[in-house]
């Protein structure tokens, strides 16, 4: 009897404090240091202008949610893997490629990249097949590859910014039907 009340006091008193740490956003490393890293799940380091990753990061294992947003990002390590990500923010920075590092994170839920300078997405993109978002809006963009195909559950694609041909437009409503994929007016053009 003793033995099941303590165990729930342990649930009463502990437990909450574990599931809360989950929905808690850190807006800095210096405030996640303050906890055990086993607890940071999201993290905000959007308009902290970054020109690359803290290494501090990757020692966040159960990290799900990550917002660089609004730095000065122009590329990603070669070794940027979070084995839990499911969101990844990179919006606005001054990305030129989208890096084959991010296809290493197949626990990806949602991925932003809209406003940058990503003119080619690379065709480990069919290995994200968790991806339910992909907004990649005003990227200079002129193709995608077929594997984005394999993306099954993807549900949402951001694509406007971009004119492209109402013939590319027709092709990818028609290779993505379970896809909604927001494009700006097509045109008549080569692309």
């Amino acid at each position: 009897m003793k033995l099941h009340l303590v165990i729930f006091w342990f649930c009463i008193l502990l437990l909450p404090n574990a599931f809360a740490q989950e929905f808690r956003i850190f807006t800095s490393l210096e405030e996640a240091a303050t906890v055990h890293r086993d607890s940071v799940f999201r993290l905000d380091l959007s308009k902290n202008k970054l020109q690359t990753i803290p290494k501090e990061i990757y020692s966040y294992k159960n990290l799900r949610d990550l917002n660089l947003s609004q730095n000065r990002l122009s590329s990603l390590p070669d070794d940027f893997y979070l084995p839990n990500l499911e969101v990844l923010n990179l919006e606005k920075n001054d990305l030129d490629t989208f890096s084959n590092s991010i296809c290493k994170n197949t626990s990806l839920h949602y991925l932003y990249m809209g406003r940058n300078d990503v003119a080619v997405v690379p065709e480990c993109i069919g290995s994200l097949t968790e991806l339910i978002v992909f907004d990649i809006w005003f990227n200079p963009i002129r193709e995608l590859p077929l594997t984005m195909a394999n993306l099954k559950k993807l549900r949402h694609l951001d694509l406007r910014g971009v004119t492209f041909s109402n013939d590319f437009q027709k092709k990818w409503n028609g290779l993505l039907p379970w896809v909604k994929i927001e494009f700006d007016m097509g045109c008549d053009c080569a692309n």
